[in-house]
């Protein structure tokens, strides 16, 4: 009798004990994902007037643990047509990366209703294809002051230029600048090179993605009223004007992901396809309905890496 009573209580400790350490473990495991996930909210909203006069808005995020007096890499990401900045934060999903790697995250905002054209993405950065229309350096010169601002402000190292769609628009028209503060470049879903625009410039390490079942920016190219030509011509073009030899090597990722690279190259050239992807940020936490998003790769991830190639 007393050995059974022994036993039950045994029974009872060791279940009581177990369900202790299942709580803890509970706690710890929600602890540690809440550490890895950050506050997408965790921004500075700041205005910035620049020579036009007129108040412009962008995000500033520091890394976590940044101290006054700290230097830092400065990484742009500039949102997309009919975009926000709080939307690219979100979007492109960088701030762990940023908390990880210690460097400072801007997303400016395009700002900016063009009336004049009749089409829905009349809300853009103010660059590439539609220069001819337009004031051409709307977009650009505050880009440029924002960067000088931001250097008489913190300790900065180098500045890197990436974004969705017409925010890849305007990270290649800072690339093809003759004179850019910028030291690589990463567009997503959307790049550009024209020889009257471009040829001035010194090489640019480019980094792209394109997804070949992409419907706003197909991979083919389009006509009227962008006139892009396909993805391929675009990044050969970019890989003559870095001095790449004249064909790339193709590796497969993944089922669904191949890699394309030019050598002897003076700046990296090089872009992932994603077969079967939409118009979406690969490993991006947000899709579009009917936009397939592959998480084989972490655009972001490869992003930076690229960037620390040229410190």
């Amino acid at each position: 009798m007393v050995l059974l009573r022994s036993r039950k209580i045994f029974e009872l400790r060791l279940l009581i004990m177990l369900r202790v350490v299942v709580m803890v473990s509970v706690l710890f495991m929600g602890q540690l994902a809440s550490s890895q996930t950050p506050d997408l909210t965790d921004y500075e909203t700041r205005a910035f007037v620049g020579s036009a006069g007129i108040e412009r808005k962008y995000l500033l995020r520091l890394p976590v643990g940044f101290l006054a007096g700290d230097c830092a890499n400065v990484v742009f990401d500039f949102h997309g047509a009919t975009g926000t900045a709080e939307g690219e934060f979100r979007y492109s999903n960088f701030p762990l990366i940023a908390d990880r790697e210690g460097f400072v995250l801007v997303h400016p905002d395009a700002n900016k209703h063009y009336v004049d054209q009749d089409h829905p993405l009349a809300t853009y950065w103010n660059s590439a294809w539609e220069a001819v229309k337009r004031e051409r350096d709307y977009d650009v010169n505050f880009i440029l002051e924002l960067v000088a601002s931001l250097q008489d402000e913190f300790c900065t190292q180098q500045f890197y230029a990436t974004g969705m769609s017409a925010g890849g628009d305007i990270s290649s028209a800072l690339a093809c600048l003759a004179d850019t503060p910028f030291a690589a470049f990463a567009p997503v879903s959307y790049r550009y090179y024209y020889t009257e625009e471009c040829a001035d410039a010194g090489p640019r390490p480019m980094l792209s993605f394109q997804g070949d079942a992409d419907r706003i920016v197909p991979i083919e190219g389009s006509g009227t009223p962008w006139f892009d030509p396909p993805m391929q011509e675009i990044m050969a073009r970019w890989a003559r004007h870095n001095g790449c030899a004249s064909e790339p090597t193709q590796s497969r990722v993944s089922t669904e992901v191949l890699h394309y690279t030019w050598s002897g190259c003076t700046a990296a050239t090089e872009w992932y396809l994603i077969e079967g992807g939409g118009h979406t940020w690969p490993g991006g936490p947000i899709s579009r309905p009917g936009s397939h998003v592959t998480q084989d790769i972490s655009a972001s991830e490869l992003i930076w890496t690229f960037f620390q190639r040229y410190p």
